[in-house]
């Protein structure tokens, strides 16, 4: 059992410095769209939000899905490799899938893989998303924007060769 508040389960530094070993691809409004040759060249929609939040959403070729992380330097009740149950709420479409507490550049933050390539559409199609941890703690994000930044990581994607599989 994890004893994490939301903040714990929602990839990069919020200064907005690109992870070492991603490559840029292009930009869609305030997201940055990035290729991460760990996830088999999978292509993702990186964005800060504020109290240094920043959240990756995006394409796992090599494991077969999407996933969605975020990391901030204050949640530091985080502990790499502890795992909880996180559920996204877009209102009438609901996702729960398994966090699992990572460091990123030395940022605490967490990352659920989800197979289900549903969760990407409705993030892409939604303005805004509840997140809720497994301690029953909340945060809501805005998604303007995310629709266009959604299209861009698939343009992105269409573009890289095959991963590897793992």
């Amino acid at each position: 059992m994890i004893n994490w508040t939301f903040t714990a389960i929602v990839t990069l530094l919020a200064s907005g410095a690109v992870a070492a070993g991603m490559e840029p691809w292009g930009e869609s409004g305030d997201w940055k769209i990035l290729i991460d040759p760990e996830k088999g060249n999978g292509c993702l929609a990186w964005k800060p939000f504020e109290d240094d939040m920043t959240v990756e959403i995006g394409v796992a070729p090599n494991q077969a899905g999407g996933f969605f992380a975020a990391y901030n330097p204050t949640w530091v009740q985080i502990e790499d490799g502890s795992t909880g149950i996180v559920n996204f709420d877009f209102g009438d479409a609901k996702f729960e899938g398994e966090a699992i507490g990572v460091f990123k550049n030395g940022v605490p933050g967490g990352y659920a893989f989800f197979d289900n390539p549903a969760f990407v559409t409705e993030f892409g199609k939604r303005q805004s998303v509840t997140i809720i941890g497994e301690s029953g703690a909340e945060v809501e994000l805005d998604l303007s924007g995310s629709s266009k930044a959604i299209g861009a990581v698939l343009a992105c994607q269409a573009e890289q060769p095959e991963p590897l599989k793992n």
